[in-house]
């Protein structure tokens, strides 16, 4: 196998990778998201991509001259080195292939995280899928990485049992809140996005603490879901952190959204190594 620098004419076989690893509810790759991603920047936390000093890619030729692995390393202005994004087909030996000149010069002890922000390359996934990538997950550990499951990615379809409560909507374009509304004032808080075509996402859901326990956190979904519907969504994607439960406990909300339809489809792993604290991008709590 033959391992070089990823180029713009990368952008095809790497969509395909992309799409090869794609998870339920994840929208399909795209040459500009693939151009996005090779240039270090990120319409998700850009704030957080702004502060990558450089960036190192590598791609892995199969046999027959077609991409079959693909990765980038970037270093951010503080110093700390990040494994941003990884595809491989969970091929182990492209995996390997992959990893090996992007870690090459890194010391075991200089702090390096992998997977801690979301990418251009998917939506909303700030780790790594962990059932989904077993031997990307492996191949971490075996280089003295260790993991940590920081959230739940869950899906469900938007169509569902509609709102009891007053609701009202906000924003516009692909930018949206939604609020409970209780004698005409807001107790609670949506906030939603519509990254693709049929795609919508429940980034946030919040109960003011004094209206909590009254099932006002179902009726908030289901008003975030029936937003989501007229705009034409067909599938929604909810993350729930749950990397601090003594802090947080999400196993009530979890009840909620398996209650109301939701499958969990995975748990998002980040990595680190060395001595060091990560910086991750935005946190989401569902």
């Amino acid at each position: 196998m033959k391992v070089r620098p990823l180029g713009p004419d990368d952008a095809e076989g790497l969509c395909a990778l992309v799409d090869r690893d794609r998870l339920p509810g994840q929208p399909a790759c795209t040459p500009e998201r693939v151009r996005t991603a090779l240039a270090g920047r990120s319409t998700t936390d850009p704030w957080w991509w702004r502060e990558l000093a450089t960036m190192r890619t590598a791609g892995v030729d199969a046999p027959d001259g077609s991409l079959a692995g693909a990765g980038a390393l970037g270093r951010r202005r503080s110093g700390e080195r990040y494994l941003l994004w990884l595809h491989a087909g969970e091929a182990p030996e492209v995996v390997e292939a992959v990893l090996w000149p992007l870690l090459r010069g890194v010391r075991r002890g200089d702090p390096i995280f992998a997977f801690w922000s979301a990418t251009e390359l998917s939506v909303g996934l700030e780790g790594l899928p962990r059932r989904h990538t077993e031997a990307t997950h492996e191949a971490l550990l075996a280089r003295g990485f260790t993991g940590e499951d920081r959230w739940l990615y869950l899906t469900a379809t938007a169509a569902g049992a509609g709102p009891e409560a007053p609701f009202r909507r906000r924003g516009h374009g692909t930018e949206l809140r939604v609020e409970l509304e209780i004698d005409g004032s807001a107790v609670g808080g949506a906030e939603l996005s519509l990254p693709a075509p049929g795609l919508g996402v429940i980034w946030w859901l919040e109960i003011e603490p004094e209206y909590r326990r009254r099932g006002l956190g179902r009726q908030l979904l289901r008003a975030a879901r029936s937003v989501l519907a007229e705009e034409g969504v067909a599938d929604v994607v909810l993350f729930v952190d749950h990397d601090d439960p003594r802090a947080r406990d999400r196993r009530p909300a979890l009840e909620l959204y398996l209650a109301e339809g939701f499958t969990v489809v995975d748990h998002l792993w980040s990595y680190r190594r060395g001595e060091g604290e990560a910086q991750p991008g935005g946190s989401r709590p569902g």
